[in-house]
């Protein structure tokens, strides 16, 4: 087993507040034929700097911009020498003997393409956020099994398949990159790991859920920065000018990347269930789209959004 190299491939983006702690419990990893590479999306806090310094055994490729979730693994994957590639999240942790138990699993059967483990919440470590994906398709959704469950109110934990693994700790074959590609950079992100998972079942190869808890996860760290994290260190301390100044330009890029994500979102949700929904499906997920998802989505723009606003403004309407 430990004849086959894994390419671990860690994506990031003004990770710096957690990035070093994901690459430290790699390096204790208890499977030693492996390299490190660390995707960085266009990082403007000192990300690549610190890992340069830190984690020199790793192998940096840095972007210009941010190229999403699809676009950042697929080119680490496209520089990796491994005959696996694992992609794992930034924001987490993992268990020394994660990779190995991934990489058994992996290759216990030809008939395997993608294997991915039980994931935990980081702040709540025994509360899973993950156990295996569903695609419900009568209703058009997906989902987490087991999420904010603790592992005894599991009525059923073993190894199965399913219908997705998500993209935060996923591991496949290069024999299956090769036939299907990775990531459809049409995505960005947002669905792509479901859409990954069902075209590796379309060729024939099953999806895996080992049930092996190995991966602690800080929910939404990439999103919970996207667009105030910066500004809320330069308001400390700003005169009332300044600190106005900075608060519209909160709201605006929070505005901004609100709507861009739920977008993406929306858009990318019909993609999905359009290309791989059953043929008798697909009419009711039209039907649901236009009458149900699409009102929904324009809702949560016109609410959502700007309670999110009245939010930022509370919290910094004493700062």
């Amino acid at each position: 087993m430990e004849n086959s190299k894994v390419s671990i491939i860690i994506l990031t983006w003004n990770g710096i507040g957690h990035v070093a702690n994901c690459l430290e419990s790699v390096f204790k990893s208890n499977y030693f034929n492996y390299e490190v590479i660390v995707v960085d999306n266009g990082s403007k806090d000192g990300t690549p700097e610190m890992i340069s310094q830190r984690f020199p055994q790793v192998r940096l490729i840095l972007n210009k911009k941010n190229l999403g979730f699809t676009g950042g693994n697929n080119q680490g994957v496209k520089e990796a020498t491994g005959n696996i590639f694992f992609l794992l999240n930034d924001d987490t942790k993992i268990h020394p003997d994660l990779i190995k138990t991934l990489v058994e699993g992996l290759e216990s059967s030809s008939e395997i393409g993608i294997v991915g483990p039980k994931i935990y919440f980081m702040d709540k470590p025994n509360k899973i956020w993950f156990a295996g994906g569903k695609i419900d398709w009568i209703k058009s959704n997906s989902y987490h099994l087991g999420k904010n469950l603790m592992d005894k109110e599991l009525s059923s934990d073993s190894k199965k398949e399913v219908d997705f693994i998500t993209g935060c700790a996923l591991m496949i074959k290069r024999e299956v990159v090769d036939k299907v590609g990775l990531f459809d950079n049409k995505l960005f992100a947002f669905y792509e790991d479901a859409d990954l998972c069902q075209k590796v079942k379309k060729v024939g190869y099953k999806v895996l859920y080992l049930p092996f808890g190995g991966v602690w996860h800080i929910k939404s760290a990439t999103a919970s920065r996207v667009f105030l994290d910066d500004l809320k260190s330069q308001i400390e301390g700003a005169g009332l000018i300044k600190k106005i100044i900075i608060v519209f330009k909160m709201v605006v890029r929070y505005l901004f990347s609100a709507v861009r994500q739920k977008g993406r979102h929306y858009r990318n949700r019909f993609i999905f269930f359009m290309r791989h929904a059953p043929g008798r499906y697909k009419i009711t997920f039209l039907i649901r789209f236009i009458l149900i998802v699409t009102p929904m989505f324009l809702w949560s723009i016109i609410y959502e959004a700007p309670e999110g606003l009245i939010k930022i403004a509370w919290q910094h309407r004493q700062k």
